[in-house]
Parts: structure tokens; C-alpha cells; sequence
């Protein structure tokens, strides 16, 4: 049995264009995840959308991203468009590599998409993870040394946890609300 992974991201931003993203990026040129906030189509409200993940943020995010290329963009509607970028600031478990990607970028993504319900990521909205698995999410300014002093959105959660034991998920806000996954049952995708 694989033991709980633990990670860490911390996300700056945010950027108003992915051109400023991938410029911001550019120097540092990490592995890392990037956030795409918004409205798409008639949405009144401003929401989570997206998330991503890539080896090299700065060669990702241009203008052919399938979700965030100015087409795809201009395609979907989106409007008042923000962008993190994440960084995994904890290292990568031990043992034999199975696949190209990193298993932090792998599982934060994963959990992300899935127990935020991000209605633009498709394939890791479906499944669940295969393993034992807690991000943890910090946000910081895009000087990256200063904390933000508020989430970039309330829906954000500061802790997306799941044990895969047969315990609840959870998806936790510091400052008192926790929202519960129960059982199997809760995990459906929907439809």
C-alpha cells in the first residue's frame, strides 16, 4: 500500500492575460500547475475554471493552449480571465518512477479538477485518485515573497484532502468552512 502523499503548492498571481502568465514564468521556467479563473458564456459570477499542468510553464502557456489560446478563449467567452501559476514546493515520494510526469503535478491537478468540479478539465473530473492524497494551497503576490492576504477565490479551498481509505474527502477553507465527501456515492461524477 502506498503511503499518503502530502503536497504543498504555492500559486502566484494573478496575471490578466496568459501572455503576462508566460512572461512571468519565463525566468524560472519550473514544472509546475496554472489556474485559469473567470467567466464563461452568460456566467454572472466569476469561478474556478481550469487547471493544468505542465514540465516548462513558459512553453505551455501560449496562444495554441487548447483551453487558454486566444482562440479557445475567445471560443468559450471568457471574460475578466485571471491566471496562477503553482508551484509544488514539497519534494516527489520515493520509489520507482512509473510514468514522465511528476507525481505532485499528477495528484494536484487530479484533486483540483476533481473536488473543485472545474467544468473546463475534462479527464480528471471522472475518476478518482488512485492513491492517498492531501494538497495543501498557499497564494502569493506576483513579486513572489509577498502572501496575498485573501484566496484568490472563495471556492478555493486552502486543503483538498483524500485518505482513499474508506474515509471522507474533504475540501477545507482556514477559517472554519469544511465541506465532506461521506462515501462513494458522493464522488459520482455529474452528469
Amino acid at each position: 500500500m502506498l503511503k499518503h502523499l502530502m503536497i504543498a503548492v504555492d500559486w502566484f498571481g494573478p496575471y490578466s492575460s496568459v501572455k503576462e502568465a508566460r512572461d512571468a514564468a519565463r525566468p524560472y521556467d519550473w514544472p509546475g500547475l496554472y489556474m485559469l479563473i473567470g467567466k464563461v458564456g452568460e456566467e454572472e459570477a466569476s469561478r474556478a475554471q481550469y487547471v493544468g499542468i505542465s514540465a516548462s510553464l513558459s512553453g505551455r502557456l501560449t496562444a495554441r493552449h487548447h483551453k487558454l489560446g486566444s482562440e479557445a478563449i475567445e471560443a468559450r467567452g471568457i471574460r475578466e480571465l485571471r491566471l496562477w501559476l503553482g508551484e509544488v514546493t514539497t519534494a516527489e515520494p520515493g520509489g520507482k518512477k512509473m510514468k514522465i510526469t511528476r507525481a505532485t503535478l499528477n495528484y494536484s491537478e487530479w484533486l483540483h479538477a476533481r473536488f473543485m468540479k472545474l467544468p473546463l478539465n475534462d479527464l480528471r473530473t471522472k475518476t478518482l485518485p488512485d492513491r492517498s492524497v492531501t494538497v495543501l494551497n498557499r497564494w502569493w503576490k506576483t513579486d513572489f515573497a509577498t502572501l496575498q492576504a485573501r484566496r484568490p477565490h472563495p471556492d478555493w479551498p486552502n486543503l483538498i484532502d483524500f485518505p482513499h481509505y474508506g474515509l471522507p474527502a474533504r475540501t477545507v477553507w482556514f477559517g472554519g468552512k469544511q465541506r465532506t465527501f461521506s462515501n462513494a456515492d458522493n464522488y459520482a461524477h455529474p452528469e
